[in-house]
């Protein structure tokens, strides 16, 4: 909780209807409004132009409160300008500085992060990210004090342009304006505070940080599989850094088959493409994927950490109590289809180009496991799928697309939610007939996310996430039926952490991943929502691809958090452990029963590629390079007949 104080001698007790009740800090108090709400009241000094500092301050009123302290009230009392905000019961950062990582990391990350998404979509800056306006909120981290610096300027005052140098980007140093970069070089120093509790560039003197910061590379702890994406944050040129809807994306769209959206989508609002409304629910279902609960684990590098939470306590109920993992025979049907053969081409045949990503596809005829559909990245944002010919088909805009096993049907989840109604909704094309209808899945504040295909192509399976929880958590699954067009939605027994999706099994049961606080595994739920078994020793499967083609195998992160472990399914025993790639590698899926799909970096910065592996984490082939690291909701399946 935030030291507060008594009022002191010669401070209001009222202003502008607002009582206040305590001291936080000079001219900034702890008020209660009529309603009888807990809120902070900022008194301008007298030398602000109240206008001017308005007028800059009024876009931050409709800025999203995801990650921010909400602006909930401004305007002039007595002759000087006021500012009301949220109040957030938390510490600052400055004083947890050096007890996070892993999960608690990727949290404190992605909540800071789509802070400045958010600001930044609505044409301003912060200018003043550093650990003391970063607060440790019950329901996760807050950025507070968004825009004062920007509207203090445009009310000619004189701001902290470089009152706390250790969080300064470099141009600023230099006299340069504080512009969107500027943040994200800020923020990715306040992230290494968090770690090690220093600046990357405190150097014990405002001048000698001054020094470090604008001519020498920072001293990093380690932040696991955050660090290249820290150091990219800290380039000495602004044009250099990604865009903060680029990082919060790259935080959670770089460990799945179907990562998230690509960063330009945060980012259209703002330049005025592209529907309104869609920066800021993308924006809101990533973090809330990354703060709800505790029951994550996160890949970091060369381990798998649980730590205690800083920024908020656990919220969830636990998704498997000890009661419900006995050690239990997992039994799962073979696959309805055959498994592509075991061998790989270790040439490609062909380079195919990928419209609107930027990438190349190296395919050779004998490939059964296949690039299907993908979201571009450009202009409308189109979805493609791929016909039986080969090409890609446009098929929708602003909607995740997603080919049935067949190559029959595309389901396109809509982006933008609940545009003109209260139901959420998903859309069938047959790309044999054109034919198309909308299956309705369930109702505001509830919406359906991470589509997956049963694999005999004859039902989709949603995750239900519930938007009022605070933070958000799945609480359930949709089943849409296709044939007979009817969606069954499915409460669980356990609500949990939103990254933690449900996808199907080999013989169609649904299944998560878990965590209980002591084990990561599976949970086995039936159509009552139930748990019906677990596989609670298989450590933590990643995206949604985990089994093996013939349904025999299962690849998942291992326990120990170091390599890939494949298991087979009926006995449950380790069949193989794959190194994986530090820092950025991903695990996406099988390609066959004895090759893995993983994503790493490219050879070039700020480019990847998705190689295919054997199972001692020798590369086959590069099956495409990627110009970009941004994610476009890549879908890989097996094609029968291909």
């Amino acid at each position: 909780m935030p030291e507060i104080t008594d009022l002191r001698a010669g401070e209001p007790s009222e202003v502008a209807g607002y009582r206040l009740t305590g001291r936080l800090a000079s001219h900034v108090f702890l008020g209660r409004s009529e309603a009888g709400e807990a809120v902070v009241v900022r008194l301008l000094p007298p030398e602000v132009e109240p206008q001017p500092f308005l007028a800059a301050m009024e876009p931050l009123r409709g800025v999203s409160a995801v990650g921010t302290a909400q602006v909930l009230d401004a305007g002039v009392a007595d002759g000087r300008a006021y500012l009301v905000t949220e109040f957030v019961d938390g510490p600052a950062l400055e004083e947890a500085g050096g007890t996070f990582d892993g999960v608690g990391l990727y949290r404190l990350a992605a909540g800071t992060i789509t802070a400045l998404v958010a600001v930044h979509q609505a044409g301003l800056v912060h200018g003043d990210i550093r650990p003391g306006n970063v607060l440790l909120g019950p329901d996760g981290p807050r950025v507070v004090d968004a825009g004062l610096e920007q509207a203090l300027a445009a009310a000619s005052v004189s701001t902290r342009k470089v009152a706390v140098p250790a969080y300064t980007a470099p141009e600023r140093l230099r006299g340069g304006d504080a512009g969107p970069a500027a943040d994200v070089f800020s923020w990715a120093a306040t992230m290494v505070f968090a770690v090690s509790g220093a600046s990357p560039f405190e150097g014990g003197s405002m001048s000698a940080t001054v020094e470090r910061i604008t001519d020498q590379p920072p001293v990093l702890p380690d932040l696991g599989e955050l660090h290249d994406l820290i150091v990219r944050c800290l380039d000495k040129d602004p044009d250099a850094r990604p865009a903060a809807s680029d990082v919060l994306l790259r935080l959670v769209g770089q460990t799945s088959l179907l990562a998230a959206p690509p960063g330009d989508l945060v980012e259209k609002k703002a330049s005025g493409r592209g529907p309104r409304g869609l920066a800021v629910p993308v924006a809101a279902f990533v973090v809330g994927a990354l703060l709800s609960g505790t029951g994550v684990y996160v890949l970091t590098g060369d381990r798998t950490t649980a730590v205690r939470q800083v920024a908020a306590p656990p919220t969830a109920t636990p998704t498997v109590p000890p009661t419900v993992t006995p050690t239990v025979t997992p039994t799962v049907a073979s696959s309805q289809t055959a498994a592509p053969r075991d061998e790989v081409e270790e040439k490609a045949a062909a380079d195919l180009e990928i419209k609107d990503i930027d990438g190349v596809l190296h395919e050779h005829p004998g490939d059964a496991m296949r690039l299907v559909s993908y979201l571009g990245a450009s202009g409308d944002f189109t979805s493609y799928v791929r016909e039986k010919s080969g090409a890609f088909k446009a098929v929708g805009k602003y909607e995740q697309p997603l080919l049935s096993p067949a190559g029959e049907w595309v389901a396109l989840n809509p982006l933008i939610k609940f545009q003109g109604t209260d139901t959420d909704q998903v859309k069938f094309t047959s790309l044999t007939t054109g034919e198309s209808f909308v299956v309705s899945t369930v109702k505001k504040p509830l919406n359906t996310m991470r589509p997956f295909w049963s694999r005999d192509g004859s039902k989709l399976l949603l995750s239900v996430y519930d938007t009022d929880k605070k933070p958000e958590l799945v609480v359930g699954f949709v089943v849409v039926d296709v044939a007979a067009r009817k969606a069954v939605h499915v409460k669980t027994e356990y609500a949990d952490d939103a990254t933690l999706v449900h996808t199907f099994a080999p013989d169609g049961t649904v299944v998560r991943t878990y965590w209980d606080g002591r084990q990561k595994g599976i949970a086995f739920y039936d159509m009552s929502g139930q748990v019906s078994k677990t596989m609670h020793w298989v450590g933590h499967p990643k995206g949604g691809e985990w089994f093996s083609p013939s349904g025999a195998r299962l690849a998942t992160i291992c326990p120990s958090g170091k390599e890939y472990c494949v298991w087979d399914v009926r006995t449950g025993a380790r069949q193989a452990t794959v190194p994986f790639t530090k820092g950025e590698g991903a695990f996406l899926g099988w390609f066959n029963e004895k090759h893995l799909l993983v994503q790493d970096p490219g050879k070039k910065k700020g480019t990847m590629q998705i190689k295919i592996i054997d199972l001692l984490g020798r590369t086959t082939r590069v099956l495409a390079d990627l110009a970009t690291d941004k994610p476009h909701m890549l879908q890989f399946a097996y094609q029968p007949g291909s």
